[in-house]
């Protein structure tokens, strides 16, 4: 008797047993952590400084040498998100965040739009992240139709006057990129044994869809081809995916920006009526 349990957990095990798999995976884990230490401390001097102590054993470090200042920098870089090059713009921003008591969480969230040498928020014209927002739908709608063919169990293919349409070895139904309609044409092998249609176009092409379904030749062709179709508009999809998760990071990150220069203005505000 089978179980859900063994059901998710026998492919873990299975993973486990294989120590191939389970090597590429160690690998694509130290990998994908090692690029992300990376991207968010913008620098990896921090990383190949501990990879060649492991590997020769040296553990000479001075406080006051380069090395110190650009591990404490990069250290800076991935707690805030910044891109700061030199302490003395990691001094500054601390000083200028203690100062007027700004929301610290706020600002680490701004990346890209925080000039960090003049302490400042990038004003994003409203315009771009509509302009992002209406790319987003574009993407989202080429995305639901490249994943549909990917996943559909039947081959796109269009003869002269058909337009596209699905085909797999039982049926042949009408493509419609919109949405999918009951008064889409549908030929099954039963019709063609029955000889009973209503469509619109040429016998011709009925003929070729009905000898298609006894050929092996053309069955064989059609599950090459749906094989094709999965692995591209799967890859389409994949990379759509990528685009769309890239583009609403950004998105985010703008919106959180009107709000942090907001923050920061009545911060300042409320600090010099203070000392007033």
């Amino acid at each position: 008797m089978n179980t859900m349990l063994d059901a998710l957990i026998s492919p873990l095990f299975s993973i486990l047993e294989n120590k191939l798999l389970l090597f590429i995976l160690i690998s694509l884990v130290i990998i994908g952590s090692i690029w992300f230490i990376k991207n968010k401390a913008k620098s990896g001097f921090s990383i190949s400084d501990r990879f060649f102590r492991f590997w020769t054993g040296h553990n000479i470090e001075s406080n006051d040498d380069l090395l110190s200042d650009i591990k404490e920098v990069e250290k800076f870089n991935y707690d805030y998100n910044m891109n700061a090059i030199s302490k003395r713009q990691k001094y500054n921003f601390e000083s200028w965040v203690k100062k007027y008591e700004l929301d610290f969480k706020v600002i680490s969230k701004l990346k890209f739009c925080f000039y960090i040498e003049y302490l400042k928020v990038k004003k994003i014209h409203v315009l771009i992240p509509l302009s992002i927002f209406f790319l987003l739908i574009i993407i989202a709608f080429i995305f639901s139709n490249s994943t549909t063919i990917a996943v559909k169990p039947a081959g796109l293919i269009k003869f002269d006057d058909t337009g596209w349409f699905w085909f797999n070895s039982h049926e042949a139904v009408e493509y419609n990129f919109i949405k999918n309609d009951a008064k889409d044409w549908r030929i099954t092998k039963e019709q063609c044994d029955k000889d009973e249609f209503s469509v619109r176009f040429s016998k011709d092409s009925v003929g070729l869809i009905c000898d298609a379904f006894n050929d092996k030749i053309s069955i064989n062709y059609i599950n090459n081809l749906i094989k094709k179709q999965r692995w591209f508009f799967g890859f389409i999809s994949a990379f759509l995916s990528l685009v769309s998760l890239y583009l609403f990071s950004k998105i985010i990150t703008i919106l959180i920006s009107y709000d942090a220069r907001k923050m920061i203005y009545l911060k300042i505000n409320k600090y010099r009526k203070n000392r007033n």
